[in-house]
């Protein structure tokens, strides 16, 4: 179905709502209010069937496929909106391999906002039907109600917050508009699941090289209008030469990203060589991210450096997602790992 899907406008009807209901006002008061997520725009995005987006039509879901899921996550970026909905995503269509049972059970209320998801790769945990052992920084673990579990042995596991022997501890992440937590168990009962572990790992870079993409996008943006709305000496900073150099290096960096990442999404070649693209979409994206955003506090000079100028949500979400899943060493290394399996 997505092959017939106006991307343009999803992304337009995404950007329509996620302006009106997660603007920088509202963004700013869920951070200093704290909480686990932004509740009343879960509301709305569950109305609006987002979190059915990727599923499979005879599942009950949109079966729009990964492009769209680009966009979403993309737009989610610009915000940054303050929802688990990229960690659900991503265990939704970790599913989409499970038998009839797993998701008869877990899609609809994963679909309909009841219930959210988050993913923890490379977990290391003890063989056999009840597990015991760690995963920390878990993304969005404080508000998951599901637990996916990629373990180092290569078995995929869910686990239901309510289980036995599951103990679940948030922590404070720098970056407000998300959480996360920690993940301690112990003789905890666990279902396996069928789940192609590189499609899942292709999916996560890409969901975060997306979420990149579109933090760094926004945050441009609106650099860019504060330096034609700064005045200094008379005229507006904006027409400083060196000014100018910087944020049309800043484009440059930007639209080198949105091209592999965009390259990546379309997933042209073997399953080796895609996997390789979206380790290296997803580093070249946080990159490009986390420079943009660093320099968006020095161009914004004095008020960019107050703790409450927007100009920190994007900085500390930047530095999260280079940190996320394992971290841009890691995401380049597996690439490098892949493209020279594939030369050999």
């Amino acid at each position: 179905m997505s092959d017939g899907i106006d991307l343009t406008e999803l992304r337009q009807g995404f950007r329509e709502v996620l302006s009106a209901e997660a603007g920088p006002e509202r963004v700013r008061r869920h951070v200093h209010e704290g909480g686990a997520f932004d509740r009343d725009l879960a509301g709305t995005i569950a109305g609006l069937g987002w979190s059915a987006l990727g599923v499979a039509e005879a599942d009950g879901g949109l079966g729009l496929g990964l492009p769209a899921l680009a966009v979403l996550y993309e737009e989610l970026g610009r915000g940054p909106a303050c929802l688990p909905l990229m960690t659900t995503l991503l265990v939704i269509d970790a599913l989409k391999d499970a038998p009839d049972s797993v998701r008869g059970r877990w899609l609809p209320p994963l679909m309909s906002g009841d219930l959210f998801a988050a993913l923890a790769l490379d977990v290391g945990l003890s063989a056999g039907e009840r597990v015991t052992g760690r995963a920390v920084h878990v993304l969005h673990g404080d508000a998951a109600g599901l637990f996916l579990l990629s373990a180092t042995d290569g078995r995929h596991l869910l686990v239901p917050r309510e289980a036995a022997g599951l103990t679940v501890l948030p922590t404070a992440l720098v970056d407000r508009t998300r959480g996360a937590a920690s993940l301690d168990l112990s003789d905890t009962p666990v279902l396996p699941v069928p789940v192609d572990g590189a499609a899942l790992r292709r999916h996560t870079a890409l969901a975060l090289a997306c979420d990149s993409v579109g933090g760094a996008d926004a945050i441009l943006e609106k650099t860019v209008e504060y330096l034609k709305i700064r005045t200094q000496f008379g005229q507006p900073i904006g027409g400083f030469q060196a000014l100018k150099h910087r944020t049309a290096n800043h484009k440059l960096r930007l639209e080198s990203a949105r091209a592999l990442v965009d390259l990546a999404v379309r997933g042209d070649g073997d399953g080796q060589r895609v996997l390789a693209l979206a380790h290296l979409a997803r580093a070249h994206a946080v990159e490009a991210y986390v420079t943009i955003a660093d320099d968006a506090v020095q161009l914004h000079g004095g008020i960019g450096f107050t703790w409450e100028h927007e100009c920190h949500h994007y900085l500390k979400r930047a530095w999260l997602n280079r940190a996320l899943f394992g971290g841009e060493d890691v995401a380049l290394d597996a690439a490098a790992a892949l493209l020279t399996e594939d030369v050999a």
